[in-house]
């Protein structure tokens, strides 16, 4: 890119870039993260498209290597950086944590009904809660544990899960996969603090590649252009999603981000509705009212009161 061409981009998104350097850190991490939220949703629409014909192993490695190429300007630039990490315990256990959430999620998706694998999923924020409080000291009031519940209350009515339908095998396979994703998270608050955002993203994008590679090996069957598109493209947003998500974690405490997560089940009804023409029933309409009421009031309440924190 030029030196003309980065100047006038700088010029265009400078107004955008005053307005958000101007609100408060805790709405910046929120609004980053309901942007990374709906992409992984348009992601998880192509990996169910993907499932039928191409493994799993093989979408996530698709995954990654185009995330990997995306980010070889920037691992080129930090290369110093990117060799001297601060905390390596943390990083391992956060790839450790990606992998199982990002595998065991495709996996879930693929072999259970949508909604059953959507409402697993969102043991995540329950996961996240538990353990930054644990592990981070982050305050979780009693109102902030209402406020999950109520959240998932909602969930619960959006998707009306039927278990019944589902086997228990890859119930508790879902389960474990919102556990490494909530892992991941919490190593994503902590490690942020310190390192920055290139570590995190190449990291995961390398090794979680490699931990990918073998298995993928021996079930591989080369892709169709179509099919091939879609795991470029799923690579290309998952990308993108994932710089969304670390910059919001740099932002927000980490189990108040994580409620967000929340708001991709109201994204997953809208391209529903677009895409296959689902019409949502009247329960699960009260539902969206009450999951959009538990993640806005905390954040009106403070709007009101500045000095009150937004997890209380």
């Amino acid at each position: 890119m030029s030196h003309s061409t980065l100047s006038s981009f700088k010029t265009t998104f400078q107004p955008v870039m005053a307005m958000f350097d101007a609100i408060p850190n805790y709405l910046k991490g929120i609004l980053l993260a309901l942007v990374s939220t709906g992409l992984f949703v348009v992601v998880g629409v192509l990996v169910r498209m993907l499932s039928s014909t191409i493994d799993t192993f093989q979408i996530l490695l698709f995954r990654q290597v185009v995330f990997l190429a995306i980010l070889m300007p920037a691992i080129k630039a930090n290369i110093p950086v990117l060799l001297k990490p601060k905390k390596v315990k943390l990083h391992l256990l956060r790839i450790t944590g990606a992998f199982f959430a990002l595998y065991l999620g495709f996996v879930t998706v693929s072999n259970i009904p949508l909604a059953d694998a959507k409402a697993i999923g969102f043991l995540q924020v329950l996961f996240v809660a538990l353990i930054s409080r644990m592990c981070l000291s982050e305050a979780v009031s009693a109102s902030r544990w209402f406020t999950i519940l109520v959240g998932f209350l909602g969930v619960m009515l959006i998707v009306q899960p039927n278990f019944a339908d589902a086997s228990f095998f890859y119930i508790v396979l879902g389960a474990l996969g919102a556990l490494g994703a909530a892992t991941a998270v919490v190593c994503v608050r902590k490690v942020a603090q310190t390192e920055p955002r290139i570590t995190l993203l190449a990291y995961q994008a390398i090794f979680v590649g490699l931990l990918a590679l073998i298995p993928s090996l021996y079930s591989w069957q080369w892709p169709t252009f179509n099919e091939l598109c879609l795991l470029i493209l799923v690579g290309a947003i998952s990308s993108v999603a994932q710089w969304f998500g670390v910059s919001a974690y740099k932002w927000g405490e980490a189990n108040v981000i994580a409620n967000v997560e929340y708001i991709s089940i109201l994204y997953s009804i809208a391209l529903g509705y677009l895409l296959f023409a689902e019409i949502p029933n009247s329960i699960a309409f009260l539902g969206a009212a009450v999951l959009i009421s538990s993640v806005a009031i905390p954040y009106l309440y403070k709007a009101i009161r500045p000095n009150a924190r937004a997890d209380n």
